[in-house]
């Protein structure tokens, strides 16, 4: 029954913080809580309802920051358009909305992706615009770390009970992967990921402690894309601090590392078929690129339409996956005649068979084209050079951007992370820093 109740802790932790830490608007803090606690939680308390009640709640929290953000803009005049982070936010939905030209798409799936794109980069707004100093920033860090170490304390908890925990199916993901009330156990671990990044490389040896019951539950997910982001932290770590290690101390903790690796070996070997899988993705999506090199096939369109960029070759491949999803969507069009209550049914199985690209780049390659990798190569570049002036201020704030962008691009190459706020926040974190510098230098 406890993982019913983790959300009601989780509140009653942040109310507890927001008193003790009330430099930031609550809203900032709690838009994050809600994504840690409730944006992927199916937990509905054994109730026959028609929405989730934590996923619901998400949705509303989210709708109130954006209501904020339009108040605090009418309030203080504020032009958007002078802000790079308007800018970029505002060049990638145009691209969006030109990768429909041309093109024969699944309207209701284009909708359901821009719409969220928009909500989400408001949200992004919002945060931009509130947390505009450095103890602001400072502070919604502290959150973040403190939260995360909550939910890994949830998720050791699971692990000791050996998964045995009322509320979802603990072996459906294989190898007893932990997932809590996630729907999949990838989400849970990039959902830890921030929260390691920001206390591995804290200045707070305690916090890099606790850093090792984080690194233990983002083992205990079994997600390989976190795992590989987590190796990238921990070098990154260690050459960072490389002229300050202690040797017993740098001893004591790649001991811990190769002993959690130990622990959860069976959680990290490599699945072949799974690759064949991925490999026929980026196949496919390649063929895609081909045929619409331009503005690409239009997003959120791949989960749709990638049967149609099978070839004959992909099937000497042997993924079973790909087959039997090729072959449910063949099906449905032969039978596109059928009674309404049939098609209904056919739809509701074939829906199972939809594909994700499973890699944001394969996603940006083939639904937007040529125009989405253009603005990947801009954002990019604007990155380094807005990393280039965070250094010339604080070496620790260079080394956490990297951590923290690096660890989340590692984990969008193996699973599509670009429909999530945390996503963007994090790639924009050092225009927040150098934002607040500037204005810190003006004051």
């Amino acid at each position: 029954m406890i993982i019913w109740f983790i959300p009601f802790v989780a509140i009653t932790w942040f109310v507890y913080f927001v008193r003790s830490n009330n430099l930031n608007n609550p809203l900032v803090g709690l838009i994050f809580i809600s994504y840690l606690f409730f944006a992927t939680n199916y937990t509905n308390f054994g109730l026959d309802l028609s929405f989730d009640i934590f996923r619901s709640l998400h949705r509303f929290i989210g709708v109130v920051c954006i209501g904020t953000l339009l108040l605090h803009l009418y309030k203080y005049k504020t032009n958007v358009f002078n802000d790079d982070i308007s800018k970029l936010l505002l060049i990638f939905l145009l691209v969006l909305l030109m990768s429909i030209i041309g093109n024969d798409a699944y309207f209701q799936n284009y909708f359901h992706y821009v719409r969220n794109f928009v909500f989400i980069s408001l949200i992004v707004l919002f945060v931009y615009y509130k947390v505009d100093t450095h103890d602001k920033l400072d502070e919604l860090f502290k959150l973040i770390s403190l939260a995360t170490l909550l939910l890994s304390f949830f998720v050791l908890f699971e692990v000791l009970s050996n998964g045995v925990v009322p509320g979802g199916d603990r072996y459906h993901w294989g190898l007893n992967r932990s997932f809590l009330f996630y729907s999949n156990p990838n989400y849970l671990a990039i959902a830890l990921l921030p929260g390691f990044t920001l206390l591995i490389l804290s200045q707070n040896k305690y916090w890099q402690i606790l850093s090792i019951l984080v690194l233990v539950s983002i083992f205990a997910t079994g997600s390989r894309a976190a795992e590989l982001s987590v190796v990238f932290v921990l070098l990154l770590f260690i050459f960072k601090n490389m002229k300050q290690f202690n040797k017993v101390y740098l001893s004591i903790f790649i001991f811990a590392i190769i002993s959690v690796t130990t622990l959860f070996f069976d959680k990290i070997v490599t699945n072949t078929s799974n690759n064949n899988t991925r490999i026929m993705f980026a196949k496919i999506v390649l063929n895609m690129f081909q045929d619409h090199p331009i503005n690409g096939i239009g997003y959120g369109q791949f989960r749709k339409k990638f049967h149609h960029y099978i070839d004959e070759d992909m099937f000497l491949m042997g993924s079973r996956e790909i087959s039997d999803a090729f072959f449910a969507n063949i099906e449905n069009s032969i039978y596109k005649n059928m009674s309404q209550s049939n098609k209904e049914h056919l739809i509701n199985h074939t829906s199972r068979k939809e594909k994700m690209t499973h890699n944001d780049l394969l996603t940006v390659i083939g639904e937007l084209g040529l125009i989405g990798l253009a603005f990947l190569f801009f954002l990019f570049y604007k990155l380094y050079l807005e990393l280039k002036k965070i250094l010339l201020y604080s070496r620790e704030n260079y080394f956490l951007s990297i951590g923290l962008i690096c660890g989340s691009l590692i984990f969008s190459m193996f699973h599509n992370n670009l429909t999530s706020f945390v996503f963007w926040f994090i790639l924009f974190i050092p225009f927040i820093m150098n934002r607040n510098y500037k204005k810190q230098l003006e004051e």
